[in-house]
């Protein structure tokens, strides 16, 4: 198995997470190896939101672009900034209106080291294309307002029609579609996001159950290794399941502004 120095992980966690949100967003603009902005959706005008995150790569003078269209910009903003880059844009950034919000962990799987664990019979896994049955897990556990949800999963729905390497799970227990989670594809990476499970269905080994077969299914494609961003409160599942910290994340939001 080839040796991957830390930095190499890190350039590989951030090439899948700019695919990944480069697919599912209306725009993407590429400031620099370290700073990428996305708009959430530019087609509905209801749900946008400027996104920008700032990776491990050296910053320089390129960080006066996008604040250039921070401060032009009426959106709703959220920044998400590596945490070797925190002290260095706190100051600024929490002078122009953006406060602290919540920290993340990026985490890598080496695919060749992950072992699956059996699950019950009872179960059912599904690779779906039918995103009203995958939207249901995602909108609830990530707390979406309905109308919310139906744009998150046009947004998904234009990136399948545009045939980006998205793959969409979904796990049914008790009669209903409970879990579900997206797996992505980039050059040989896989990445997961989206893993979501209804309320009242949690802590029964849902998510991990549908994790494992997302794996499974990115090994049988050949990927070499799984990165994701997980919570605080995920964690612990995370690393149950093999997943190692690369580097923390902190994010910064602003609201949307009233129109100048």
């Amino acid at each position: 198995m080839t040796a991957y120095a830390t930095c190499d992980l890190r350039t590989l966690y951030h090439l899948t997470e700019d695919h990944y949100f480069s697919a599912t967003c209306g725009l993407h603009r590429r400031y620099s190896a370290a700073i990428n902005a996305y708009f959430v959706d530019v087609c509905s005008g209801l749900y946008d939101l400027l996104f920008i995150r700032v990776g491990s790569a050296p910053l320089g003078e390129a960080f006066a672009a996008p604040l250039g269209l921070i401060h032009g910009s009426v959106l709703a903003i959220r920044i998400v900034v590596h945490e070797e880059k925190v002290a260095e844009l706190r100051e600024a950034l929490c002078a122009i209106g953006f406060q602290p919000a919540e920290q993340t962990t990026a985490m890598v799987l080496e695919l060749s080291r992950f072992i699956p664990r059996m699950s019950e019979g009872t179960l059912q896994v599904c690779l779906t294309r039918d995103l009203n049955e995958w939207a249901g897990p995602v909108g609830s556990a990530y707390s979406m307002l309905p109308e919310v949800v139906v744009n998150y999963q046009a947004r998904h729905q234009r990136a399948l029609d545009a045939g980006e390497a998205l793959y969409h799970f979904t796990l049914s227990a008790e009669g209903r579609v409970s879990c579900s989670l997206t797996l992505s594809l980039c050059e040989g990476e896989a990445r997961l996001n989206d893993v979501g499970t209804l309320k009242g269905f949690r802590g029964r080994g849902y998510a991990t159950c549908l994790i494992q077969a997302a794996l499974l299914h990115a090994s049988s494609l050949g990927a070499h290794r799984c990165f994701l961003e997980a919570s605080a409160e995920a964690i612990s599942l995370y690393q149950q399941l093999g997943f190692a910290r690369l580097f923390e994340y902190q994010a910064f939001t602003r609201g949307a502004l009233a129109d100048r």
